[in-house]
């Protein structure tokens, strides 16, 4: 058994797309943290545990450089496909850097078009927020995990958590 796990470096570059479409270029971007929704047991007291299918509220935010069309395309009041692409470097056991591509796509809504700041000699930072109800991470051509809500669609590694949940129904 390999005691060797590659060693994942500084993101290199970004960038965003919707619908397609390159709306920015090295933007700071958060991808959602996925919070299951727990109940309380009793057993020796209170443990709380994953109810299987539900989760918290899914956001994303894009801080976007710049007040242009590609903010418009960020901002639209409609359920957008969103594609977040970026490079790392990477280093093998063997001593190999390489770079490695990674993608998610998330399908939401924007919560807000965002206040801009406008002061002189100063640049524009403007952060969107998503509601999500799909994420998609694909790390070196490796889908990690699918989470849809709305189809409902929970697969990490591989294993389709509401297989068997979805049958049942």
């Amino acid at each position: 058994m390999s005691k060797w796990v590659d060693l994942n470096g500084p993101i290199v570059a970004d960038s965003v797309y919707v619908g397609g479409v390159l709306a920015a270029r090295d933007a700071a971007v958060t991808l959602p943290a996925i919070t299951p929704i727990t109940a309380d047991y009793k057993a020796m007291g209170t443990m709380s545990l994953p109810v299987n299918g539900q989760f918290e509220s899914m956001e994303a935010t894009i801080t976007k450089v710049g007040i242009d069309l590609g903010l418009a395309k960020l901002v639209r009041f409609k359920n957008n496909d969103y594609e977040f692409r970026w490079v790392q470097d990477s280093v093998t056991a063997d001593g190999i850097v390489s770079t490695v591509g990674c993608k998610a796509f998330v399908r939401g809504i924007p919560k807000v078009i965002p206040g801009l700041s406008l002061e002189p000699g100063s640049i524009s930072e403007n952060e969107i927020t998503i509601e999500v109800s799909r994420f998609q991470l694909i790390a070196n051509g490796v889908e990690l995990w699918l989470i849809d809500r709305l189809s409902q669609v929970l697969r990490i590694e591989g294993v389709d958590y509401f297989k068997d949940f979805n049958g049942l129904l």
